[in-house]
């Protein structure tokens, strides 16, 4: 047989745990991630702008490169137009790197 006990009503809430959402509070309090979600993305920004420079220096040699090997196959001149096209290639993607930080740097300055 089960008995009940009213007297002893404030006690048994206070040991009834709370909601779910006090807990994640709390324990995202004791853990110190309240300001982790800017930095983050602040993180996650800064790495997405790294992977479109890389990718502008990448593209401009890969491209270069191909335009050469196919010249050099056309042609019969092998290494001849590949080594212009890798150059030519490093020169574009320069560019275009410098292209865009300089974009950047304007977006930045104008905010």
């Amino acid at each position: 047989m089960l008995m009940s006990n009213d007297s002893g009503g404030d006690k048994a809430d206070d040991d009834q745990p709370g909601s779910l959402e006090d807990f994640s509070e709390r324990l995202e309090r004791m853990r110190g991630r309240g300001e982790e979600p800017a930095a983050s993305q602040q993180s996650a920004s800064a790495w997405g702008r790294a992977m479109r420079i890389s990718s502008d220096l990448l593209a401009g040699i890969f491209v270069g490169c191909l335009l050469g090997l196919g010249l050099d196959t056309w042609l019969g001149t092998k290494p001849l137009f590949l080594l212009i096209g890798l150059g030519l290639g490093f020169a574009g993607g320069l560019r275009n790197m410098m292209r865009t930080l300089q974009q950047e740097n304007d977006q930045s300055s104008g905010n």
